[in-house]
């Protein structure tokens, strides 16, 4: 994974591993910024960019959230002298033009101010930084379906629901409106549309969810179909949201932390720049 140059001037935790699915693969925590209460700013490679610079996110563990609040480290060091040993605030669009965050934030404002077009422009622009950010996706989505464009909010629809819990709300709505869907040529292979009617996004509380068993299904066909950064984005997800559920849940379902954690890694050793850990 690519190193940004000024990575000598912060202290990245060379003792961290990854052994737990939150924080999510591709993130390495930085003690500079940290509030003392558990929540941490870190690098962050995107899914299928690991050649590019990482983005700076910060941790709110009591959500399992992540905030892609830095498009580089260059842009959280300004931040961070700014601050003189306070806390970093988040960027404007002025003061970090490719914050996926900022870039969020201003597209929630033109779409209440039914500026689709430039809502959509702005999330583009979110999403060409971090592929995987649910929050963008989902508003993304919206939007695509406002402008009549359904090619591509059929397209985006699979992509939020895949998209990790930790960067985002579930993809409810995307799901219902995908489930009321007739034909999609292009997604005809595609294994979350072929299984959406199944598919309930909801989790927690119940002793069985059908979910868990479509997303393996779902991950084994993109590996199948050599589609690696879909695979990766969809088991960050599968182990987040089994992360989550009780320890009895997890062994009726197979799934050993451990283990799953491994095949994460071997999976993300087939991107082109990976692997992510």
């Amino acid at each position: 994974m690519f190193l940004p140059p000024q990575i000598a001037e912060v202290t990245v935790d060379q003792a961290w591993r990854y052994e737990t699915p939150y924080p999510p693969l591709g993130f390495r925590p930085l003690a500079e910024g940290a509030l003392g209460n558990g929540d941490t700013f870190g690098l962050y490679w995107p899914i299928g960019l690991e050649a590019r610079e990482p983005i700076v996110v910060e941790t709110w563990h009591d959500s399992w959230q992540i905030q892609p609040v830095y498009s580089s480290l260059s842009s959280f060091l300004v931040a961070l002298a700014k601050a003189e040993d306070a806390y970093p605030e988040p960027p404007s669009l002025v003061e970090d033009p490719r914050s996926p965050r900022a870039l969020l934030e201003d597209a929630k404002r033109k779409v209440q101010a039914q500026a689709v077009a430039e809502a959509v422009q702005l999330l583009e622009r979110a999403l060409d930084v971090l592929p995987e950010y649910t929050d963008a996706l989902c508003l993304l989505w919206a939007q695509h379906v406002r402008q009549g464009r359904i090619d591509e909010a059929l397209a985006v629809a699979i992509r939020a629901i895949i998209a990790p819990p930790s960067l985002g709300g579930r993809a409810t709505r995307p799901l219902r409106w995908l489930q009321a869907q007739g034909e999609a040529p292009a997604l005809e292979h595609d294994p979350i549309w072929q299984a959406r009617a199944e598919l309930k996004l909801s989790y927690g509380g119940a002793k069985e969810n059908g979910d868990y068993a479509i997303y393996r299904s779902a991950i084994q066909a993109y590996l199948g179909a050599s589609r690696y950064v879909e695979a990766s984005m969809l088991m960050q997800t599968y182990a987040e949201l089994m992360q989550a559920e009780t320890v009895a849940f997890q062994e009726r379902h197979g799934f050993v932390k451990a283990e799953f954690l491994a095949a994460q890694i071997a999976v993300s050793a087939r991107l082109p720049d990976g692997p992510r850990a």
